[in-house]
């Protein structure tokens, strides 16, 4: 199923706004507004579904990789490990060279995640691959070691960093700005996707107002923002089935720990109830269920079978 780019990939995937986002996190340190950036940011094909949010790389030294993020994700040092292996194959042109006795240079690489999710976390986080590695086999050593850098990018948090870069902060503020007037549209009885578009396109016009983002909103069109609201009503379901699947999977677990007297259960049970939860989600959208069914159909799963 394909799906046009994010908001946050139109926003971003640019030379001049990718270079204005890494140097507000970079802290402007080291790079100039005249630094070369090439965009590598990679796109899935017949061979492979790797697909990432934004990579560019700088000076031709230096290769970033950015990942957005509305849920927390534990996997991303490894997804990251996918992304940068492919890059790399990408930017050695002539193979061979790996196998010969001249060492072939390669950029050095930096990993980033943007955070704007509705789950606690902190202002920066470091993500690191070992923490993941099983334990066992008489070796408790890390040969390889991959570092995520994490930003918490809601309105907010990491001040200095967003207001360092006009389009994050515009970004930001549209986040927060549709969650606020979605809760309130909900609130009064709206339905959620009538209250998903009335909020979108508030929160456009108070960016709009506040001087955030005007070229990027005046190219947006009509199809572009629909499929907008279609994007963000498909994250809010994914979120709320994946907090509803934790809980269940919960009690499964629970009840399978006592049992088989594992005290792993909880965490078992945990992971089979978040995976059938996006089972169900993807069951349903290749069926071709609207938004409004598909909110159905979930709540009827999770509610389960009546008394």
């Amino acid at each position: 199923m394909a799906y046009k780019d994010s908001l946050f990939r139109s926003i971003f995937g640019n030379e001049k706004s990718a270079l204005a986002l890494y140097r507000a996190l970079d802290g402007g340190a080291g790079l100039g507004d005249d630094a070369r950036v090439e965009m590598t940011t990679l796109d899935e094909n017949l061979l492979t579904s790797r697909r990432n949010d934004l990579s560019f790389i700088v000076d031709d030294s230096l290769v970033v990789i950015a990942e957005h993020q509305a849920t927390v994700n534990g996997n991303m040092p490894y997804r990251m490990l996918g992304y940068a292996c492919r890059l790399l194959d990408g930017l050695v042109v002539d193979r061979k060279t790996l196998y010969g006795s001249a060492r072939v240079p390669i950029p050095r690489l930096r990993f980033i995640m943007l955070y704007n999710g509705r789950a606690p976390f902190p202002d920066r986080k470091t993500l690191l691959l070992s923490d993941a590695y099983k334990s066992g086999a008489g070796y408790d050593g890390v040969s390889l070691e991959l570092k995520v850098e994490a930003f918490n990018v809601n309105e907010g948090r990491n001040r200095v960093i967003l207001e360092a870069c006009e389009e994050l902060k515009g970004y930001a503020l549209f986040v927060e700005g549709t969650r606020r007037g979605e809760a309130e549209l909900l609130a009064q009885g709206e339905n959620r996707e009538r209250a998903t578009i009335e909020a979108i396109r508030r929160a456009i016009r108070d960016c709009k107002e506040a001087g955030f983002l005007l070229d990027f909103w005046e190219r947006m069109s009509r199809e572009e923002i629909n499929m907008l609201v279609t994007e963000w009503n498909m994250e809010t379901a994914l979120a709320v089935r994946e907090e509803e699947g934790f809980e269940r999977g919960v009690e499964i677990g629970e009840k399978r720990g006592e049992k088989r007297g594992e005290k792993r259960g909880e965490k078992r049970g945990r992971k089979e109830g978040v995976a059938q939860g996006h089972r169900d989600i993807l069951e349903l959208i290749d069926k071709g269920y609207t938004l409004e069914e598909l909110a159905r159909e979930l709540k009827a799963k999770t509610a389960g079978p009546s008394a």
